[in-house]
């Protein structure tokens, strides 16, 4: 009996932590033009098949552009950035290969499903 409480304890803790997992890697709904490059970024990424070992980490500078940086299982540099002159604007690199040079708005949405 004792083995079966356990048991079931154990199980209970495991399926908690998968799940705590699961709901922190859900990105928000809405959020600042950090975090909208950066979750766009990733989406770019995912969509082009990018293995990431290290996801993109992104700072916003004073003028308002952000620019964030990660790497791929492969060890290539993984670049996304959305400058101050352009926010609308999403660049997404790994390497020297431009993967994503456009619109914002319209890869979030994808995102969406809209």
């Amino acid at each position: 009996m004792r083995r079966t409480w356990a048991l079931a304890a154990l199980v209970v803790a495991a399926a908690s932590l998968t799940a705590c997992t699961q709901v922190q890697a859900i990105a928000p709904v809405g959020g600042t033009h950090l975090e909208e490059v950066r979750y766009a970024g990733i989406d770019v990424l995912q969509s082009a098949k990018i293995e990431i070992l290290t996801a993109p980490v992104c700072t916003r500078a004073t003028d308002g552009g952000v620019s964030c940086t990660g790497e791929t299982l492969t060890k290539e540099t993984i670049t996304v950035s959305s400058p101050a002159s352009a926010k609308t604007t999403l660049i997404v690199k790994v390497g020297d290969t431009t993967l994503y040079d456009g619109d914002l708005q319209p890869v979030l949405d994808k995102a969406a499903g809209k």
